[in-house]
């Protein structure tokens, strides 16, 4: 078994362009808007890279688009970036790309999105270790009833992930073949950030977890 990270960064946000109140630079790039005092893309890195510690899991990939430069910037030196030269056309685009650009070393490939900043190192494992005990299956993340990412593809879905269009990534395929995929459970997975309202809930949601925490430990 041999799987390979996809985080996918390659929207322009504009949703989140046009609601920033500060329309000046980086600010206004969801990937660089900051969340726990770091960009929002390197969070969502930092919950992915633990699972390298997988024997299993082989590499990680970042695929950017839209303000790839400013982007990159600020990335870890060893993540490697697939770049999608038809990021414009919609996140299917995208991901068909980056699968095609991998799948010849992957044997699955565990899709992420970088604005679904609520989601756990924790979560991301026992998707990992769902598909190491059903390798044949599609390992879904299951939020109010509907399968969506983060999830895990065997390679034998590849031939349709590589042809997905639009905007809709993974999405259409999950349902079509809802009744091959196992799930588990994230209600946090509904949580992205697509305006600069969405960041302020996740960042307040992120605050108080923290205090949760510290108030436990005491």
């Amino acid at each position: 078994m041999q799987v390979n990270i996809i985080l996918l960064a390659a929207g322009k946000g504009q949703r989140f362009q046009s609601s920033s109140p500060n329309k000046i630079g980086c600010a206004t790039i969801k990937q660089l808007a900051r969340i726990n005092d770091k960009p929002l893309i390197v969070h969502s890195i930092d919950k992915l890279q633990p699972l390298l510690k997988n024997a299993y899991v082989h590499n990680f990939f970042v695929t950017l688009g839209a303000n790839k430069n400013a982007i990159q910037t600020v990335l870890p030196q060893d993540i490697s970036v697939i770049a999608s030269q038809h990021w414009a056309e919609g996140m299917g685009h995208t991901l068909a790309e980056s699968v095609h650009s991998i799948k010849a070393t992957s044997s699955h490939v565990l899709v992420a999105l970088a604005d679904q900043a609520l989601i756990t190192t924790e979560h991301y494992q026992e998707l990992l270790s769902a598909s190491k005990e059903l390798p044949n299956k599609i390992i879904a993340t299951l939020c109010e009833g509907q399968l969506m990412a983060p999830a895990i593809f065997p390679e034998k879905y590849f031939p349709l992930l590589v042809k997905i269009q639009g905007d809709k990534g993974a999405g259409k395929l999950l349902l079509q073949h809802a009744k091959k995929a196992d799930a588990i459970t994230c209600e946090d997975a509904k949580i992205d950030i697509d305006t600069f309202s969405d960041l302020e809930r996740v960042r307040q949601h992120l605050e108080y977890a923290l205090q949760d925490n510290q108030q436990s430990s005491l």
